[in-house]
Parts: structure tokens; sequence; C-alpha cells
């Protein structure tokens, strides 16, 4: 990379020029208290906390245009049995986005002290061309939607095999259409702050008309592990996307 490369931040991805081509972006997320150790607040199995972890990174850097290339996975429990269950929901839920080689995983656990709560710490790297990579690229007149249902554990029982939870598979679906300019996954802040993200990096934010009469999606509440993205595209997409995907689609507004 060289004295020359570059680093820099857009919205909660790192990103670093790797040549004239492309760029390497980096995400990460957190876990705390959720698991099956017995101070966790929420209990889930631990491959289950495993895929959630990565869920979010994984869903920030395809949304950007990016190639998941690694995981890194930071665990404060021990290997055998918390840390191996974890592991392997993890491992079995990259594939989804064609990670399955071994050494597109790394990480470590903690041998030294018992542990009686659940950590999680999850870094993904991965690889973008400059030309695909989307983030700030809503355009003026563009339609705001949301594809998936904001839900958030304890409040909400929150299952992959959930159909109002947004799947990878439809995630890359977003991704593939031409009309669909930038994507942003939802997390605990809501729909509404991230729809003024997405206009605002942008620099279309006083332009944002949102419908909030429109529909009853709360646009506050937290989506807690990405269980819904919002989109920006154009009008044509919106209906067609309608009909391709399972999980729920709604009209937040546009950028007039």
């Amino acid at each position: 990379m060289g004295k020359h490369s570059t680093m820099f931040q857009v919205r909660d991805l790192t990103v670093m020029e790797l040549n004239e081509q492309e760029v390497m972006v980096v995400a990460c997320d957190s876990v705390g208290g959720i698991g099956s150790k017995p101070h966790d607040k929420v209990k889930a199995d631990g491959a289950v906390v495993g895929a959630f972890a990565l869920r979010v990174p994984l869903f920030e850097l395809i949304s950007a245009g990016a190639a998941p290339v690694l995981v890194v996975n930071t665990l404060s429990v021990e290997w055998d049995p918390a840390g191996r269950e974890i592991v392997q929901g993890l491992k079995a839920y990259a594939k989804q986005a064609g990670l399955d080689v071994d050494v597109q995983f790394t990480g470590s656990t903690e041998e030294n002290v018992p542990t009686v709560q659940t950590g999680v710490g999850i870094t993904v790297l991965g690889k973008a061309e400059k030309a695909r990579f989307f983030p700030g690229s809503t355009r003026q007149g563009d339609w705001v939607a949301c594809a998936g249902w904001p839900k958030s554990a304890p409040d909400d029982d929150v299952r992959l095999d959930d159909p109002q939870i947004l799947s990878i598979e439809e995630l890359y679906i977003l991704r593939q259409q031409p009309d669909v300019h930038d994507i942003l996954p939802v997390g605990s802040k809501g729909i509404l702050y991230e729809a003024q993200e997405l206009a605002n990096s942008a620099g279309l934010a006083s332009q944002l008309e949102v419908q909030k009469g429109r529909t009853t999606l709360d646009l506050e509440k937290s989506a807690g592990p990405s269980t819904c993205v919002i989109f920006s595209a154009a009008e044509e997409a919106i209906g067609r996307l309608q009909r391709q995907l399972k999980a729920p689609l709604t009209v937040i507004g546009q950028l007039a």
C-alpha cells in the first residue's frame, strides 16, 4: 500500500485505497449479554449469536458494494463449548456471502479467566471497486424505502427464519439492481435517523420528505442486528422489488 495510501471514514465504514481501482473496506460490530452464559440478559444459542453478530458488518459491506474477504472474531468466552458454537454459527452464515475457506476466518477466545457473560466482537474486511462503491450515491428525485421490518431483542423474537427480516439473499437482490443507488442497514437509532443519514451523505438532507402518516412502520424503533435496510432508488424500482422480495417493502419518503 505504501506511503501514498489514503484512509478515510464513510459512515460506519473505514476505507483504505489499495490502488487506482480498488479500496479495502472495514466494518465491525459487537454483542454483549446475549448468549447461553449464566449472566446473559437475553438467552440465545451460541450459533444464533454468531450469525447475528456477523450479520451487521456483512450487511454494511454488501450494501456499500464491497465483497467480504476476511472475518475476524474476538470472543470474550472460552473456546469449548461457547466459542466453538459461536464460530460455527458465524461460519454457517458467512457461507451465504461466499466466505467458506478456512483462511478467511481468524480470531481468539478467552482461555485464562472463566467468563460468566457472553461478549463477541466481529470485524469484516472487504474489497470494492471504486466505481462500484455506493455510499453517497443517492440522487435527487429518488424514493427512499425500507426493506424488512425493525426488530430488536429483548422486545422482539429475532430469528433468521422470520420472513419479515431481510435475508442476505434479498440484500444481494437489492444491491444488484442498477436503479437502486445507496443502501444503508438500520441499527439501534431507527429508520428515520438512517434515512436522514442516507440523504445527508449525498448532500440532499434538506430535500428529504418523509411520509410518516402512510405506514404503521415505527420509524424510530431499533432494528437491532440490521433486521431491515433503507435504500434510495428510482421510482420504477419500487414496484418491481415488491414482487421480488419476500420481506415487506415500505416507502418512507422522497428526495423532492
